[in-house]
């Protein structure tokens, strides 16, 4: 009697089977290629994030990449050796009935000694194109006669092939594109902006810069240029590591042209000043042989510095040579670890390029790290020093223009800032003397009159670019001794335009 109700399946559909069927067959050496250069080289798993279950078609290698997937990013392990996912399988029984049915890591071991990771790229290309493929047979296109002919065409290839028929399917192949009723939403946006939602974290020392850009806010970039030997890493410390601490955030510092101990010298400097303010400047650290009272205050700092370190706050990576890829990767793996905000300190040009002229890579490697960390992407913020070029060594007045042949990076930025010292004949009594003022009052909006003192050090702020509030309006300066790292504003200057 079952026989008789079971419905029989009509000629296409039995056709759709078999090719989705012959399909999976050719999947199958991706998928293999894919888990076995995720075992070779875990870290992989953060780079290709989008990968998922449902990306695989054979329940071996769905196995595999699951088992690895929940030991690396779940569990934060670093290695898939043969004892850590033993012990993972210990407390997963299932999973452990099937790896050992399917070989258990003799299997995966053996795959890994015929893959070559540096080849991911093409194996996941290939996945995205068979599962496209099978998206269509899964809606009834007529594509079941062609599954030959694609063996040897790419995703672009066959979505020539079919143009406007496929674009529903093809357009999510890498990310899924959706409208919006502009005019929908009004009053749940108002009531986001009333909490604050579109302001990011603070900038330390800074309520004028602060009022102007509106923080470091995620999902977008800022940028700090500045002449070499101004203070680009040193200004970037005292702006963002101590709001860090205060707010006990995460922050992931990449840098290329220091090393972790300048960082760690420069916040041991911070402390001394700013949280226990005691006059300690670089060159002691420097120079060494402390006396009694030095060590006394630099074990303080040490011990002040030692109660943050359980919370991991600051991750700071020296990359052996930059390139933006590298610095991607980066972001895409502590983001997944629950990293909000990113240092590159200094963005040049990446040591991979061989083709393009240099501002045309730097050019195109900001809008790589852009769609990484936009709103859309991870939603993560990045700051970005760089250096200007040497022509600004002779200007007063700081524009985008000062980058050099580079300057289309900022094309990505929210806010651009650029800093520079003042010239010897800015200060009190000199022929270029800066009229500056300070902002009194409830409101701040009363200016008092103030001279830069020839024995003081001071650093003038530019925003040449801003998308939260205005641009170039006005100078900030602040007062900035870099050999103790102490930072604060002080007022507003109007620095005359260069003719």
């Amino acid at each position: 009697m079952a026989e008789k109700n079971k419905k029989e399946l009509t000629p296409l559909e039995i056709e759709l089977i078999k090719s989705s069927k012959k399909v999976q067959e050719y999947k199958l050496a991706c998928e293999a290629n894919i888990v076995s250069s995720l075992y070779k080289n875990p870290d992989l798993y953060f780079t290709y994030d989008k990968l998922n279950l449902k990306s695989f078609s054979s329940n071996v290698w769905k196995v595999y990449w699951q088992i690895g997937y929940d030991i690396i990013i779940k569990e934060g392990k670093k290695t898939l050796d043969d004892i850590t996912i033993g012990l993972y399988l210990e407390k997963h029984p299932k999973l452990k009935q099937k790896y050992d049915e399917y070989g258990g890591y003799d299997t995966i071991d053996k795959s890994k000694e015929y893959v070559n990771v540096e080849n991911i790229n093409g194996y996941i290309d290939e996945l995205n194109k068979w599962n496209a493929v099978l998206q269509l047979l899964a809606r009834r296109f007529p594509v079941y006669d062609k599954i030959k002919e694609f063996v040897d065409m790419n995703v672009s290839d066959i979505y020539d092939m079919y143009e406007t028929q496929l674009n529903h399917i093809f357009i999510n192949v890498e990310g899924e594109i959706k409208s919006h009723n502009l005019c929908d939403g009004i009053h749940e946006l108002l009531d986001k902006l009333d909490k604050g939602e579109n302001v990011g974290m603070p900038l330390y020392n800074s309520p004028i810069l602060n009022k102007e850009i509106g923080g470091n806010l995620q999902g977008h970039v800022t940028m700090l240029g500045a002449l070499s030997g101004v203070g680009k890493t040193t200004t970037t410390i005292e702006l963002i590591l101590p709001q860090i601490l205060h707010y006990n955030e995460q922050i992931c510092i990449m840098i290329n042209e220091e090393d972790e101990s300048k960082w760690r010298k420069e916040l041991i400097t911070w402390v001394a000043n700013n949280v226990f303010k005691k006059d300690l400047q670089k060159y002691i650290l420097r120079d060494g042989g402390f006396t009694e009272e030095q060590w006394e205050l630099l074990k303080k700092c040490a011990d002040w510095i030692e109660l943050k370190k359980e919370n991991k706050n600051i991750v700071i990576i020296p990359f052996p040579k930059y390139t933006a890829s590298l610095a991607i990767k980066t972001i895409k793996k502590y983001c997944s670890l629950g990293c909000k905000y990113f240092i590159l300190d200094t963005m040049k040009v990446s040591a991979d390029n061989k083709n393009e002229q240099q501002w045309q890579s730097m050019t195109k490697d900001s809008v790589d790290i852009y769609d990484t960390i936009k709103p859309v992407g991870k939603n993560v913020h990045i700051w970005i020093t760089y250096q200007l070029g040497k022509d600004a060594t002779k200007k007063r007045y700081y524009t985008n223009e000062c980058i050099g042949l580079a300057k289309n990076i900022v094309d990505v930025a929210s806010t651009n800032i650029m800093i520079r010292k003042p010239f010897d004949d800015e200060y009190e009594g000199e022929k270029a003397e800066l009229k500056c003022y300070r902002l009194e009052g409830k409101k701040k909006l009363t200016k008092i009159p103030f001279k830069l003192e020839k024995d003081k050090h001071y650093t003038i702020v530019f925003i040449p670019k801003n998308r939260f509030g205005s641009t170039n309006e006005y100078q900030v300066i602040a007062e900035h001794d870099l050999s103790r790292n102490i930072y604060k504003e002080i007022g507003i200057a109007k620095v005359p335009m260069d003719f």
